[in-house]
């Protein structure tokens, strides 16, 4: 449902899912005014609503900004379903494994709008933690995660994405030129594996890989990732691990090799 229709429609329950999932793209919380300038409708139309999910723990507020926030129930429950998915159970002994035997973190990735959405985590045994917070999005073009799902669109999807989205730089080694990140695509599909070093965040760095279904599309990736020394000191290892495990993943998924197709969105 997009802003041209919601504002047509007497459910109550259209407009409360569609607040929600306005917030949701809203990392810095909303206010009344600006929910009303997105969906178009009335800000007290809008008040009431967010009363009602504010009293079920839906969404929170912040007494200060008085901006909205999706809260604490709404995360339950997206949660539970992605525990309860086929991807995340396929992935995860597998995220465990590559935890333990890299010491670094594992990331668990799904693609949407341009952004990737990181869905499950893996802590590994080193004391440096990875602060990404599940259903937090990050650019595709500059994370190992992003780029090794983009690897295996056609190419007409990864110009439209990258005309949209751009390649905003975030740190010296970001790749923002388009035919050098095009390269660069090429390059991934060739090893299997994507490298960003330190192209999202200074001094940080991962390995990842595709995780392709049972129809031969590419629907999510894995990494290792964390402080770039640490994980370049073993990249070898690394890679050789993240090939194996995006492999197991997606023959648990149904994927047969012979299958692989580019996948346009």
């Amino acid at each position: 449902m997009n802003s041209n229709s919601i504002g047509k429609t007497s459910s109550t329950l259209e407009r409360a899912l569609f607040l929600m999932e306005c917030l949701s793209e809203k990392a810095d919380g909303a206010g009344i005014s600006e929910l009303s300038e997105t969906t178009q409708l009335p800000k007290s139309t809008i008040h009431r609503i967010l009363e009602t999910l504010l009293n079920h723990g839906f969404v929170t507020q912040d007494p200060g900004t008085e901006k909205y926030f999706i809260g604490l129930k709404a995360i339950e429950i997206g949660m539970a379903g992605l525990q309860n998915s086929d991807l995340v159970e396929a992935a995860r002994p597998h995220m465990q494994d590559l935890a333990t035997q890299t010491g670094q973190t594992s990331f668990l990735a799904v693609f949407d709008k341009g952004e990737i959405i990181y869905i499950y985590k893996v802590e590994g045994t080193s004391s440096f933690i990875m602060n990404a917070k599940l259903g937090t999005r990050s650019p595709a073009h500059c994370t190992g995660l992003g780029k090794a799902i983009l690897a295996y669109f056609s190419l007409e999807t990864v110009d439209k994405i990258i005309s949209e989205k751009g390649l905003k730089r975030y740190t010296p080694t970001t790749i923002t030129d388009h035919q050098q990140f095009l390269q660069e695509l090429s390059r991934i599909r060739q090893k299997g594996v994507a490298i960003n070093r330190e192209e999202l965040d200074e001094g940080l760095s991962s390995i990842a890989a595709p995780i392709f279904n049972y129809t031969g599309r590419v629907i999510a990736s894995v990494s290792v990732a964390g402080p770039t020394d640490k994980i370049f000191e073993q990249q070898e290892k690394i890679e050789a691990h993240i090939l194996e495990k995006s492999h197991l993943i997606s023959k648990r998924l149904g994927f047969v090799p012979s299958m692989r197709a580019m996948y346009t969105p």
